[in-house]
């Protein structure tokens, strides 16, 4: 089954990172397609012209919004280049570039959920305080506003083809991992460790048997959601559907620890001091209270640099 992925990208070096990331993964990996996109925002003439298709857009708006226009198709081209040199085939990677008055997170979910994209990428700039209190990011829009397509976000370089899954019994655990399976279920390099937390604060509860059946069925979950004699079916269950997917089990690894207090924490902690490239985290849904000190995975993105985060959910 083929993949595809929507990269978000534009004249930044945020996006060279992107770029180099998905070459490191997916070099000489058939069964993928990347299609970049390029957003360039409306002067006010075009603003309400939502009925017009992009031909007829394109002789409402201004001169310069025009040069805009020119220069991204030409950045575009150049991106599609970085990915071929990188290893990727041209025949893989498709771009188009978009005008848009409605906001360029907004253009980007609506393509993304257009296309039913298996994963949307762009790059993470790292704000300052003050610059996420006044004007927040365009990665951190598309993060808020969408709960179904997984969103990947790089942020400086990332070299490693290792990853970092935190694992618990839930089953927004099962959905990262299923991603994650998914897209890697060829790669020739990822290794994967399945990482648990019974720390202080983790506050971990055993999901119900029931909101496991709809999508894993029930005698899946009666030979995989059960615990061996350790009780950890968060690795067991976790590792079926890696097994499931092809992925070699020598390249998958647990670890469990009870030190420390904060899962965040130990995560953030974990990939400063070992050689991992991307962490794959499972949100929870916006129904859960998650208390002052948000989630686990808002923790971590607003912690970790120079690093993929892969949100599901």
């Amino acid at each position: 089954m083929e993949r595809s992925v929507l990269v978000a990208v534009d004249n930044t070096p945020y996006s060279t990172k992107v770029l180099h990331y998905l070459c490191s993964l997916f070099a000489g990996q058939p069964e993928l397609t990347l299609h970049l996109l390029t957003v360039v925002a409306c002067s006010s003439s075009a603003a309400g012209h939502d009925w017009l298709d992009q031909q007829e857009l394109q002789s409402t708006i201004h001169r310069p919004t025009q040069e805009r226009l020119q220069a991204s198709k030409r950045h575009l081209e150049a991106a599609r280049e970085k990915l071929v040199s990188g290893g990727i085939n041209a025949e893989q990677v498709t771009i188009d570039v978009r005008l848009s008055g409605a906001g360029i997170a907004a253009e980007i979910l609506s393509e993304a959920h257009r296309g039913m994209y298996d994963a949307l990428v762009t790059g993470k700039k790292d704000l300052g305080l003050v610059e996420k209190m006044v004007i927040g990011s365009i990665s951190g829009s598309i993060l808020r506003k969408n709960r179904i397509i997984p969103i990947w976000l790089v942020s400086g370089d990332v070299a490693s083809c290792r990853f970092l899954v935190p694992v618990d019994c839930s089953p927004h655990t099962l959905d990262a991992v299923d991603h994650l399976a998914f897209m890697l279920r060829d790669n020739p390099r990822a290794e994967i460790t399945l990482f648990h937390s019974a720390s202080l604060l983790a506050a971990e509860e055993i999901a119900p048997r029931e909101f496991f059946l709809e999508k894993w069925g029930e005698e899946w979950c009666d030979r995989h959601l059960q615990g061996d004699a350790t009780g950890h079916f968060h690795f067991l269950a976790t590792e079926q559907i890696l097994r499931e997917a092809g992925f070699p089990m020598e390249r998958v690894h647990r670890l469990d620890t009870s030190r420390g207090i904060e899962p965040a924490q130990q995560i953030v902690q974990l990939v400063r001091r070992e050689d991992y490239g991307t962490i794959v985290m499972g949100r929870r849904g916006q129904e859960v209270d998650k208390g002052i000190f948000q989630g686990v995975s808002d923790r971590v993105l607003a912690n970790v640099k120079d690093k993929a985060i892969w949100i599901v959910g």
